[in-house]
């Protein structure tokens, strides 16, 4: 039987994200396009809905958004990685797929190689391994996740990693993927409360500057930065958010075939840990975005275009409407599973909220509001669920000044998880555990505002 089928009843499993099929699941690891598959590897325990020994799950997909799953790629098989095969990344050399992962021997955290066969179905781990033996630098044991692109003949990578005080992501380089010269600091925070260990470092070219991406630890955030690289360091000038939401951590980002910089995240559950044991599955990854910086160095994000063959029948669909007049097209619908795309128009103070996953019963909403005033989007959990063992959060974040009197809002609720996007700039997700159907939804505004457009419809 399909493990799947057994949570096919679960209110809070997600439909059209992607989920593993039993077990925990946290960061995306291997992104990678080839021959034509996209292959999501995974940090996955399948033995139970808990943090463990980690393995690498797999799944591929030729659309980006229907997956299949695959067995399980990397296990902690080898005394050098006994105690988890820990995230890393995907590349191709020689023109063969190679995996690039840590290894972890509690507590020694170190870079391991795997070799791909032609399908990316079958894997060897290096005889070499581990093929860096030791942190350099006075760097703490804390030395894991990979990132690494090419120049000439050389391959580089940086990892995670910090002194004790600072988040550091140590640069090395290696012609053969097996012996790495170290090369220095690449950068190193400066904040030492929030950033002492770069988690899941991400970096990449784009519009002829450079962007590193990170979860640092203890703060439990993803930013981004942009600047310049000169080979040894990287300088940034510009740093935010990736995503608002606090159950966003971990992305990886890659390159496919149509030269399209993809990102998927991993969103935590804001639930109680005993919760999500019961129900047997854990963890959710987001769709897939596009991301590229704009010619002021801004991180910019689009939802692949791909999720748009997940859409079904349309339940609504109008232009120029007023605000009653949307939301009388609102009532009209219900659903858990479903996006809404809006195009807004405010002016002065004006206040717009759409009312998601609503329940008249129990009270239970979840509300996204775009104040026009302060330019900016608050997406408010606090009466998402009547079970208090859940995120009760509430975000508020500056939206980009190019939002002006219109902005433009595609929203994708999926059971227990949401994304909103809202302009170019600025995407939240959210994690909600309704205690009832909450499945309807409604629109309220102050002020000078009207609907451009408003799209409701089903998702597969």
């Amino acid at each position: 039987m399909n493990p799947r089928n057994q949570f096919a009843s679960d209110p809070h499993l997600p439909r059209y994200h992607f989920t593993a099929p039993q077990g925990w699941l946290n960061d995306p690891n291997g992104l990678i396009h080839w021959q034509g598959e996209y292959h999501l590897f995974y940090q996955f325990n399948p033995h139970g809905a808990f943090w463990g020994a980690m393995h690498w799950g797999h799944a591929v997909s030729t659309d980006l958004v229907h997956w299949t799953d695959l067995p399980i790629a990397l296990a902690p098989d080898m005394p050098y990685d006994r105690a988890g095969v820990f995230s890393g990344c995907a590349i191709i050399h020689d023109g063969k797929p190679v995996i690039m992962y840590t290894g972890v021997n509690s507590p020694h955290q170190l870079p391991c190689v795997a070799y791909a066969d032609d399908t990316l179905r079958s894997f060897t781990k290096a005889p070499q391994n581990p093929v860096i033996s030791a942190p350099p630098d006075n760097l703490v044991e804390d030395f894991r996740d990979h990132s690494m692109w090419r120049d000439g003949e050389w391959w580089y990578q940086i990892l995670g990693s910090g002194d004790g005080t600072h988040a550091v992501a140590p640069l090395f380089r290696s012609k053969d993927l097996l012996s790495w010269e170290y090369l220095g600091r690449m950068i190193e925070s400066e904040d030492a409360v929030l950033e002492k260990i770069y988690e899941c470092p991400d970096f990449f070219a784009s519009n002829n500057q450079h962007v590193f991406i990170t979860s640092p630890l203890p703060m439990r955030r993803v930013i981004w930065m942009s600047g310049a690289f000169d080979g040894r360091k990287f300088v940034p000038s510009q740093r935010n958010m990736v995503d608002e939401g606090m159950s966003f951590y971990a992305p990886q980002s890659f390159s496919d075939a149509n030269g399209r910089r993809i990102m998927i995240g991993w969103c935590q559950e804001q639930r109680h840990d005993s919760s999500s044991r019961a129900a047997g599955w854990q963890g959710v990854m987001t769709l897939p975005r596009i991301i590229a910086l704009d010619d002021a160095g801004a991180l910019t994000f689009t939802v692949a275009p791909e999720v748009a063959n997940l859409e079904g029948s349309t339940i609504t669909h109008g232009r120029d409407l007023s605000v009653s007049q949307a939301q009388t097209a609102l009532a009209h619908v219900a659903g858990d599973s479903l996006v809404i795309h809006a195009r807004i128009a405010a002016h002065g103070d004006a206040k717009t909220t759409l009312v998601l996953r609503h329940d008249p019963q129990s009270g239970e909403q979840t509300t996204v509001t775009w104040d026009r005033g302060n330019n900016e989007l608050i997406c408010d959990m606090a009466q998402s669920s009547l079970n208090q063992n859940t995120s009760h959060d509430c975000y508020r974040t500056a939206l980009h000044a190019s939002v002006a009197d219109e902005l433009e809002l595609h929203i994708y609720v999926d059971h227990s998880i949401i994304e909103i996007y809202a302009g170019a700039y600025t995407v939240c997700t959210l994690r909600v555990y309704p205690t009832h159907a909450a499945n309807r939804y409604q629109i309220t505004s102050s002020g000078d505002v009207s609907i451009n457009e408003l799209i409701v419809r089903q998702m597969a």
